[in-house]
């Protein structure tokens, strides 16, 4: 590692630095945090121009009556509210005087090899990096604020978070409080983000800056399906291999909002962090409030090196490191299998079903425990019921585990039913509030996990299974946002710290499961992508990116995780046809293909299904066993996007094996010629299709591109590569490099 990546000036110019960008700020004379440059590296960030220049504004109020100082037009670090800013602050709360007014100055700072963890909170993992930290106070109200920059040798990754103290006598009410603010100069911005709901996560959407404030947000105690916590600014025209992005995410999986803010002088703000909708912290004298961190990048050529700078930070620094390098298991679900309908002997039978179709792991989804028939009843009460499960999972996870197969479970712990022991004896258990009927969500109620007895019991129950030895997997379901948000377990004025104290109750339950299970692959589900962040990927390696199962509503999904997040981190299996969410008939090669660059992939369909279709499946499950090791660590591009076709690369981690997957989803009479143009390749080597042994210059393939096979009903050319006919056909390409 250099000597430092961190720099400062006499004069209390801050520089972070790396090979792929530069983040300065300095403290003015008024001891404001003044915003300098966030882009490209610089090789004297130290004396990087200011563009911000002190003028006179007609009508402007001057910072604390200062000679052409207006906080206004001022790029800040960390703005907060009534001192002549205006726009949306990073921070507000309430004071002992009763009002809203704090002014945050620069007071000190340090610098800190690696990377402190945050405190009860999830976050990115340190390595080969600088921490520096800026103190800022209020001397009247004795409020502290340690603002934390993290950067990284080898990594485009900004990590910042803020961590409040209260130094005086008196509380603090921190009415929101934000993990980063980003003031930006004027420009042409877009703005992306990813919208959707069940079954339609992930949609991108590209929108002008609009003269005003654009807000993404959760309220529902999820960082929600409904708007991802991701957000892009960037370059207006930018595509996959041009322009320039700055793009925010949060380690967090609840409420949050980030929001993008025009000025009255087009400079732009970013904003994320908790949602200040019905949150309130109540800061007593000595305490300390930390905020989730946020992590930002600069990408300055497109969302392709956007992508590659993300997925190889989460890999590295999110996803938990002992998973980091080791292929998944293919496997088959009992869901689509038998649904509720499970007993041992059924279990027993698709595990030879399994072992019948080659892939690695049995996994008894739903209906396992106690009394658990449909989904009205028995969540909370984790013990195997015995009238199907008469010898206890235990011994049903030995007994798979004999045949040769790994074996794993499901659960759902946050949430309980009404009709379960668990709610009889502790109907106090629940997020409520008094004098209100709870309202039902998949006949479900959510337990308080801000509560530690709440978090005890179920750690509990979960231990007294996991505890057998002979588990390999989880699946951690969650499939109900919250509602009635209130807390017996609080007092009647910290109610609005309840949403947050779930989600620190939660990673506490987390990493107390998974610190004593660590070699258990835990996947994160919550009705699919409804809280698919990086707050449950630092615990989970891997996540349900969705409930649709159907090829073509999954490509979109699949295509806008991946702006963010790396295919090493998603499931996909191949599931009925015609499919449960849309009733869209497919082939088994497209339901599979679909997810063929997912680390984790499997079958969830009925033995009838299985026979029905079972070499297909045999040939498909020895491909992902085949190519399980390279679907860790590789380089993922998306080449082709349009309303009827798209097109995947996948390279291997080790550049040996290049994979193009193409869709092309409605036949129509005539269609052009199409070709991918492959990147990232070697260009003074061959590749080898493996199909038909064809050799290509990789020069050739990036520049001349790759023929797709054409979609026609009529095959008249034995030389030409057809895709099948009708709707929704797909094809796989294989390339072997080839020695130079």
């Amino acid at each position: 590692m250099p000597a430092t990546m961190i720099t400062v000036s006499k004069d209390k110019v801050f520089a972070l630095s790396n090979s792929k960008f530069s983040y300065v700020f300095r403290a003015s004379p008024e001891g404001i945090l003044e915003h300098l440059h966030y882009g490209g590296p610089l090789s004297d960030p130290l004396n990087v121009v200011s563009h911000h220049i002190r003028t006179q504004r007609e009508v402007a109020s001057t910072f604390q009556g200062g000679r052409y100082f207006n906080l206004s037009d001022t790029p800040q670090e960390y703005p907060s509210f009534g001192t002549s800013d205006y726009r949306f602050p990073a921070v507000h709360g309430r004071n002992a005087d009763g009002n809203t007014v704090f002014s945050l100055t620069y007071k000190s700072y340090s610098i800190v090899k690696d990377k402190p963890r945050l405190k009860k909170l999830p976050s990115a993992r340190g390595g080969d990096s600088e921490t520096l930290i800026i103190t800022l106070h209020d001397p009247l109200h004795k409020l502290e604020v340690d603002l934390l920059y993290t950067i990284y040798q080898d990594y485009g990754v900004l990590a910042r978070s803020a961590r409040f103290k209260n130094k005086g006598e008196q509380e603090i009410q921190i009415q929101h409080a934000f993990s980063s603010a980003l003031d930006l100069p004027q420009a042409d911005y877009e703005i992306m983000h990813m919208h959707g709901t069940w079954a339609r996560e992930f949609n991108v959407e590209r929108i002008d800056v609009p003269k005003s404030r654009f807000v993404v947000d959760s309220a529902r105690g999820t960082s929600s399906a409904a708007h991802s916590p991701f957000i892009a600014l960037m370059e207006k025209g930018t595509t996959e291999d041009h322009g320039r992005i700055y793009a925010t995410t949060l380690v967090y999986s609840g409420n949050f909002a980030m929001s993008v803010e025009r000025g009255e002088f087009e400079d732009v703000r970013v904003l994320a962090g908790i949602n200040p909708f019905n949150f309130h912290w109540r800061l007593k004298p000595s305490k300390t409030f930390c905020t989730p961190e946020a992590l930002h990048v600069f990408a300055p050529n497109g969302l392709r090196n956007m992508s590659h700078l993300w997925h190889d930070f989460i890999r590295e620094k999110i996803s938990p490191p002992q998973f980091k390098n080791i292929a998944r298991p293919t496997y088959l679900n009992t869901w689509e299998a038998a649904y509720f309908d499970v007993n041992e002997d059924k279990v027993l039978t698709l595990a030879d079903k399994a072992l019948e179709i080659g892939v690695d792991m049995l996994v008894l989804d739903d209906g396992w425990f106690e009394g658990r028939r449909d989904d009205t009843s028995s969540l909370g009460d984790w013990r195997a019921d015995k009238d199907r499960f008469a010898s206890g999972i235990p011994a049903l996870a030995a007994k798979i585990k004999a045949k040769g197969l790994k074996f794993g479970i499901w659960f759902e712990p946050e949430m309980v039913n009404p009709k379960s022991q668990l709610y009889q004896d502790h109907p106090d258990w629940i997020l409520h509030v008094p004098g209100r009927t709870p309202s039902l969500g998949r006949n479900q109620l959510t337990l308080d996990l801000s509560r530690d007895e709440v978090i005890d019991y179920l750690f509990g129950q979960i231990d007294d299974i996991l505890s057998c030895g002979d588990i390999d997997y989880v699946k951690w379901d969650m499939n109900r946002n919250m509602t009635e948000v209130g807390s017996a377990g609080q007092s009647r004025n910290r109610q609005r710290e309840v949403s947050h104290r779930y989600m620190i109750g939660l990673y506490k339950l987390l990493k107390k499961l998974t610190k004593k299970y660590p070699h258990i692959l835990f996947e994160n589900c919550a009705s699919g992508g409804n809280r698919f962040d990086l707050g449950m990927l630092s615990y989970m390696p891997q996540g349900w990116i969705s409930d649709m199962c159907d090829p073509i509503g999954r490509l979109s999904i699949i295509g806008g995780a991946s702006y963010i997040y790396p295919l090493d981190v998603m499931a996909a299996y191949i599931g009925p046809s015609p499919n449960h969410q849309n009733g869209r008939i497919s082939s088994v090669q497209t339901r599979f293909l679909a997810g063929v660059f997912t680390a984790a992939r499997g079958v969830s369909l009925s033995e009838a299904e299985i026979e029905a279709h079972k070499d297909e499946i045999i040939h498909f499950m020895k491909l992902a066993k085949d190519t399980a090791d390279d679907m860790i660590g590789g380089r993922f591009n998306r080449l082709i996007l349009n309303h009827n076709e798209v097109c995947w690369q996948y390279i291997s981690a080790d550049n040996s094996t290049v994979y193009v997957a193409y869709f092309h989803i409605l036949s129509a009479p005539n269609l052009p010629f199409r070709r991918a143009y492959l990147t990232g390749l070697d260009p003074h080597c061959e590749y080898m299709l493996v199909e038909d042994g064809s050799r290509y210059r990789g020069d050739a393939l990036m520049h001349n591109g790759m023929p797709m096979p054409y979609v026609s009903t009529g095959h008249v050319r034995e030389n030409t590569r057809y895709m099948a006919k009708g709707d929704f056909s797909s094809h796989l390409f294989i390339f072997k490099k080839a020695a130079p």
